[in-house]
């Protein structure tokens, strides 16, 4: 990201899979994954947007436009 490559690496679509299946099995156990959760929402909001297909730093690019800082500014 610091070399601005946002070539997707892991995708936004598989990151949420993992993190639902994360959440499914700590709530199997009674376990708090409440962080999890909070990243999951994230994912989530960024799938609704039309992201899935992008990588994981495709939350840089959200959290830039929430924030209006940049990283390479």
């Amino acid at each position: 990201m610091i070399a601005d490559d946002w070539r997707p690496g892991f995708t936004i679509d598989l990151q949420a899979k993992d993190l639902q299946l994360v959440i499914d099995e700590a709530d199997r156990l009674g376990f708090p994954v409440d962080a999890t959760r909070t990243a999951l929402e994230m994912y989530r909001s960024l799938q609704e947007r039309g992201l899935g297909d992008e990588g994981n730093h495709a939350l840089v690019k959200a959290l830039e436009t929430t924030t209006g800082v940049h990283l390479n500014d």
